[in-house]
């Protein structure tokens, strides 16, 4: 029996994206509460408080909020006749602080408190002024006590083009990055048992970029709140470039996040760190408790590119972090094994954070660059096991890469090779660290620990001297580029740490992507393949014949099985144009899930697809697919997600209640097909998202995620690719 599935937009607060449409689809982190920062030295002396909204940056001055767009516009909003020097109070302190590890320890800020709320006291005779919002938006509310005069009330737009009143009510701004919206003002009084009682109220334009507001009767003798809110649309684009490159879900709840973020173009508001790449870690609580509320959020960098790749959480909490750095600050602890990294080229390292110790300037408990002075390195996978030892794999074009006297190999055998490290995080000592690679590029992609105690590896080589061992599956490269899996046994040392390595292809090319562990201890792989002949399981691949243009491969193998016993599942899944698959997971069920993109109008979905019908673009595609139901009647559920843009997902994880979490990046908009909610694009090459679906029994939806009906058919009817 299919289930149907029920999706929540989310907009990844680091990322900026908006929602603006239908209200009755709750966008589940647009609806988190604004996050102002309070300035502790971050940034220039005359910002008060910071805020990252959707498609701007917010930046609350004594003279009134100053907004950032991502082309480096800025419109600042300012209260002509005011009180030059309110007092600006923040409220509602928020659990989660701030964390900016940001090159040398003496220019980092920690323990940032963040807020909800911030109000600007009597900033007209008898009239405050409060900031808050959710991530969508910024509202803002005059608060005017008893006889305070309305008509004092003055609002300039500052940098903005032309000032209109919309025929509903609104207040269009223009800017050279889109258009402010400031929604019709909601006036009322409250009365004596708390209800609220409408006032009218409607924009007037009094001069040039200066509105005020004009209000019907009302009771003067009792305080008046007039409550207007602004939304950012019709966005043009921008510098600012984001994508979530990992997560981790924990069974606690806790969602774990890493991607990075250009900071650079923050520099209209003054921003201190006007660095180009930085790295940022953010802990969700995803329960019905939690409400989805941010409980950690660190930057972490140097002065140059760094970027996350890949994360691991360990039971107590512990955050591992791998990815690359050219900074030449990146920061580094005491306890590293190597503390100063290349000067022309790019490093990996690895970084452990402790949340529990957010703001005390100790949750960068270890971090360490990892490579060698003449090539450069990339972090692409990394898992933690006991006593918080961290395995770590990556690609490496440096003869000097440290590898450990117990290495299996010791010298750069091809252009690139795969690189293997383990690492104790307490002792900041390099266990093991290896070159393993052929003769010609090899990248290092997937690592997992298996059950049995052996490190689980998967690359991608150029080569047909990759080093073989054990009972492999197939020892002969049968095409140009082909998918490696392997098995380390780092209770061994030299030549025999390597246990299990095989080739697994066609004829032409393919490239691993994404790894994970099934309920069985098996490896779970996807990628892309333009093979004819990739070898599928016949009699349970759901596809078992290739397109024309390559297709994901998805496929399921053991490496504890001698032979043909290693492939347990396999099969194509793509329609005429080409996929990519990037991330794979495993329920406790054994139902399988593959993310990618999507460049066809006939991928293959399932009759209960939240969106049938292909966007226009680089669709997003989501498949759930049952590998022991055998041929079409495996495929569970399909759907594509995208609206005439970019957007991939990188990552992707199922967590036990049945909610489906992927990320990544678009370069467009996120649509949610149905209920749909249009989330505005913030700018830049790309921004991160972060989106949930719920595929488990219907029923038992989280209260805190948004219910989508879609139909369910039992059994599933047959699903053919749409050719």
């Amino acid at each position: 029996m299919t289930h149907p599935f029920r999706l929540a937009m989310m907009a990844c607060a680091a990322s900026a994206l908006a929602a603006a449409g239908n209200p009755s689809a709750n966008a589940v982190f647009a609806q988190l509460p604004m996050r102002f920062e309070a300035n502790q030295g971050q940034f220039a002396p005359s910002v008060r408080y910071f805020a990252r909204a959707s498609g701007y940056h917010l930046a609350l001055t004594p003279q009134g909020p100053s907004f950032s767009f991502a082309n480096s516009q800025r419109v600042n909003l300012s209260l002509p006749g005011s009180n030059a020097s309110p007092r600006i109070e923040p409220l509602e302190p928020q659990a989660a602080r701030t964390d900016y590890l940001i090159g040398a320890r003496s220019n980092w800020h920690t323990g940032v408190p963040v807020y909800a709320r911030v109000k600007y006291h009597a900033v007209y005779p008898g009239i405050d002024m409060v900031y808050y919002g959710k991530q969508n938006r910024l509202e803002f509310d005059f608060l005017l006590q008893p006889g305070a005069d309305p008509s004092a009330i003055r609002m300039q737009f500052a940098g903005a083009g032309r000032l209109s009143v919309t025929a509903e009510g609104d207040l269009a701004v223009e800017t050279g990055a889109g258009i402010l919206i400031q929604k019709k003002p909601v006036v009322y009084q409250e009365d004596k048992r708390g209800g609220r009682r409408p006032v009218t109220g409607r924009y007037t334009l009094l001069a040039e970029n200066v509105v005020g507001i004009r209000l019907g009767r009302y009771d003067r003798s009792q305080p008046l709140v007039i409550d207007p809110a602004l939304i950012y649309t019709t966005l043009i684009g921008g510098a600012a470039t984001d994508e979530i490159t990992a997560m981790k879900l924990m069974p606690d709840g806790k969602l774990y996040l890493a991607g990075w973020t250009q900071t650079g173009d923050l520099a209209t508001t003054d921003i201190v760190y006007d660095n180009l790449t930085d790295i940022y870690v953010q802990v969700i609580d995803t329960t019905a408790a939690g409400a989805y509320a941010v409980t950690y959020s660190t930057f972490l960098g140097g002065t140059n590119l760094d970027e996350a790749l890949a994360i691991a959480v360990d039971a107590a909490g512990f955050i591992y972090l791998t990815g690359t750095t050219t900074s030449n600050d990146f920061p580094t602890t005491a306890n590293a094994f190597q503390t100063v990294g290349a000067t022309t080229t790019v490093d990996a390292f690895v970084s452990k954070l402790d949340p529990h110790a957010a703001g005390t300037g100790n949750s960068l408990v270890f971090s360490s660059y990892l490579g060698g002075e003449v090539g450069d390195e990339s972090g692409n996978g990394i898992v933690v096991g006991a006593n918080e030892v961290v395995y770590v794999i990556g690609t490496t074009k440096s003869p000097d890469f440290p590898v450990t006297a117990n290495a299996y190999a010791s010298a750069l055998y091809g252009a690139s090779d795969c690189f293997l490290a383990q690492v104790d995080t307490i002792g900041g000592t390099l266990l093991y660290a290896t070159f393993i690679g052929s003769e010609n590029d090899d990248d290092g992609r997937g690592i997992v620990l298996a059950p049995n105690g052996l490190v689980y590896f998967t690359a991608t080589t150029h080569g047909v001297q990759f080093p073989m061992a054990g009972a492999s599956y197939n020892v002969n490269a049968p095409g140009n580029y082909d998918v490696i899996v392997g098995a380390f046994d780092l209770t061994q040392s030299g030549v025999n740490s390597l246990v299990y390595s095989t080739y697994l292809g066609g004829s032409l090319n393919e490239e691993v992507r994404g790894t994970a562990l099934d309920p069985k201890g098996r490896l779970v792989i996807t990628g892309y393949t333009l093979s004819p002949d990739f070898p599928v399981t016949p009699a349970t691949a759901v596809y078992p014949t290739a397109s024309p243009n390559g297709d994901v491969f998805l496929a399921i193998v053991d490496p504890s099985q001698p032979g043909p016993g290693f492939l347990v599942y396999s099969t194509y899944l793509g329609g005429s144009q080409g996929e990519v698959g990037y991330a794979v997971a495993a329920d406790n069920a054994g139902f399988i899930y593959v993310t990618g993109y999507t460049l066809s109008p006939d991928f293959p979905v399932t009759p209960d697809a939240i969106q049938p019908n292909w966007g226009g673009g680089v669709d997003m595609f989501l498949t759930r697919i049952n590998p022991t139901a055998g041929g079409l009647a495996g495929m569970n559920f399909s759907t594509y997600i995208g609206l005439d843009s970019t957007i991939v997902p990188l990552c992707m994880a199922v967590g036990a209640d049945g909610r489906i979490y992927t990320a990544g990046y678009t370069e467009g908009y996120l649509p949610l097909i149905g209920n749909s909610w249009q989330a505005n694009y913030g700018g830049g090459y790309s921004d991160g998202f972060l989106m949930v679906m719920y595929g488990g029994p219907a029923g038992t939806v989280p209260s805190d995620t948004v219910r989508f009906e879609e139909g369910r058919h039992d059994p599933p009817p047959p699903v053919r690719r749409r050719r």
